[in-house]
């Protein structure tokens, strides 16, 4: 059963699928947040599969490996590849999706509890100064239609937004950083979808290496620095909650202190 860590956690997704490289189906809950439950499901090549669902939540996927072809409501039919996001409004609807011709594994955003209370207030002050994508919350989140609204890099887009997340893709050069921040209130994670990165978490701990597919968990209140360390950009999906709090070193003399 998947769990809110204490501590930074860091999936490796070559591991995962080394580990049920015997099994056809297999499937692993990662952790969760106090709003999500993240788990990794695999599939074999030219896998049907035909489900409902009833969820009061808007639940999403993102392909890390392989592709699908999805319809919901029998509307019309999508093909996603590595690092498209699918997402399943909240409602009854009826899924059919097809593997193709490789394995497919998948990143699968559901609900399991929650925690903690959104500022619908916050999320609105919030949205003035952000960039949305031209697919923000629709269907289908094509990774590739995504980058080429930009010309250049560095950039952000927030891809997914509702009452219980805010999912940002950002887009770092070589060698770029973020600012070291913290937040006091939520746990932030984030899956690779392009690039090498690292995170420094906390004081005179161990550098977390991350490739594409994995993910990172870092707890409410670890102080964090990202730094792309690939010759290539890297594309990184940041979970957090709508208010999306930052504490940041450099300006916040009279906030708390971090967690070391």
């Amino acid at each position: 059963m998947a769990e809110i860590y204490s501590e930074p956690y860091h999936l490796k997704i070559s591991e995962l699928i080394d580990l049920n490289h015997n099994r056809d189906i297999w499937e692993f809950d990662a952790f969760e947040d106090g709003r999500n439950l993240a788990k990794i499901i695999g599939e074999p090549p030219e896998y049907p599969l035909h489900f409902s669902v009833q969820n009061d939540f808007n639940e999403w996927w993102v392909v890390l490996k392989g592709s699908i072809r999805i319809s919901i409501d029998s509307d019309q039919e999508i093909f996603a590849t590595s690092g498209d996001i699918i997402r399943i409004p909240s409602g009854n609807h009826e899924i059919q999706f097809t593997t193709n011709l490789d394995p497919c594994v998948r990143l699968v955003v559901t609900q399991q509890g929650s925690e903690q209370v959104i500022n619908t207030e916050e999320i609105e002050n919030s949205s003035q100064s952000r960039y949305f994508s031209k697919s923000t919350n629709t269907t289908h989140i094509s990774l590739d239609d995504v980058i080429n609204e930009f010309e250049n890099s560095p950039w952000t887009s927030t891809i997914l937004e509702d009452e219980r997340n805010r999912a940002n893709l950002i887009c770092h050069n070589p060698g770029m950083s973020n600012n070291p921040h913290w937040h006091p209130a939520f746990h932030e994670w984030w899956t690779i979808l392009k690039g090498s990165l690292t995170w420094e978490v906390g004081d005179n701990r161990p550098i977390i290496h991350a490739e594409k597919g994995d993910l990172i968990f870092v707890p409410k209140g670890f102080l964090h620095k990202i730094t792309t360390v690939s010759d290539e950009t890297s594309l990184r999906l940041a979970i957090t909650t709508p208010e999306d709090l930052h504490i940041y070193t450099t300006d916040d003399d009279y906030a708390p202190p971090p967690k070391s």
